[in-house]
């Protein structure tokens, strides 16, 4: 909670400060304004980012040897904006926005309070090795941004750009394996099962894929900055450097025994049910073409 009011005063204060140079730009009435007059109010425009992507799973549960790798995505989105003034405007997008991470672990250790067949209780004992997994998420984005841009000439100029998007899962998927060893201790004999192929059978070789459990709508922190050049009157690149990151948990994964990677033999989930919560974050490069349309 601390950190998503973080993220808002943050934005809040970058509104506060493009107003405040917009009016000191207002107020000069210096060469690089009237270089800046032709600039549109309006535009639509196209943005392609190729970024590296992570899904962050945290404070696991099970096992200190957890490895996570970021993966690599090509995003598209298209945009349309509006200037208050020669400096300060308002943009809103929609596109898809992909992240992808590998997770690997040496070993795992589960310990539950279980009870058998006879409604004898004992203790589940499991270990397990050589687990991995593939994690993928995309979502439909809506950003909607603050945009400043400041003029350095006739054609160049820069620009920044930061506010929130709002996010709906479309793909949500992971796929796993890993090999799993299961005991039982008996308190009460004392004596500890292991080796038994229908109970308690050793070095499991277990897949797994399905859906993960996100929540339905999310919100992410988006900023970008870079260059402006204006090719014509109406149409102009950008170039920049982007970077977002989710606000919160988005997993809705409960502690609990249900949601540990496995819990029986030839039965497994994902490494994120195992975790105190997720989120996601990308940072590439932004290419974008503006058509200016008055």
């Amino acid at each position: 909670m601390k950190t998503k009011q973080t993220y808002i005063r943050i934005i809040a204060l970058a509104i506060f400060l493009s107003v405040l140079i917009s009016s000191e730009g207002f107020s000069q009435g210096t060469d690089s304004r009237s270089k800046y007059v032709k600039e549109g109010k309006i535009y639509a425009g196209l943005i392609i980012t190729p970024q590296t992507t992570s899904i962050k799973n945290n404070d696991i549960t099970i096992s200190n040897s957890l490895a996570q790798k970021s993966g690599m995505s090509l995003n598209l989105a298209l945009e349309g904006g509006y200037f208050f003034s020669k400096i300060v405007g308002i943009s809103v997008g929609a596109g898809m926005g992909s992240y992808s991470s590998e997770l690997s672990m040496d070993s795992c250790s589960i310990k539950f309070q279980a009870t058998d067949s006879d409604l004898e209780a004992y203790e589940m004992r499991i270990k397990g090795k050589s687990i991995a997994e593939e994690q993928k998420l995309s979502f439909l984005n809506i950003p909607v941004c603050i945009v400043l841009r400041i003029p350095a000439g006739d054609k160049l100029g820069f620009y920044a750009k930061a506010g929130l998007s709002f996010d709906i899962p479309i793909v949500k998927k992971y796929e796993g394996g890993g090999t799993f060893s299961y005991s039982g201790y008996y308190s009460a004999y004392p004596v500890l099962l292991q080796d038994i192929p229908t109970y308690f059978p050793s070095n499991v070789n277990t897949n797994s894929s399905g859906d993960l459990q996100v929540r339905s709508f999310s919100q992410t922190l988006v900023a970008s900055a870079g260059a402006t050049y204006n090719l014509t009157g109406s149409i102009g690149l950008t170039l920049g450097v982007c970077f977002n990151k989710s606000l919160g948990n988005i997993s809705t994964y409960t502690s609990g025994t249900d949601n540990l990677i496995t819990s029986e033999p030839n039965e497994m989930t994902t490494i994120m049910g195992s975790t105190s919560g997720a989120g996601v974050q990308a940072l590439g490069v932004s290419i974008g073409l503006r058509y200016y349309l008055r």
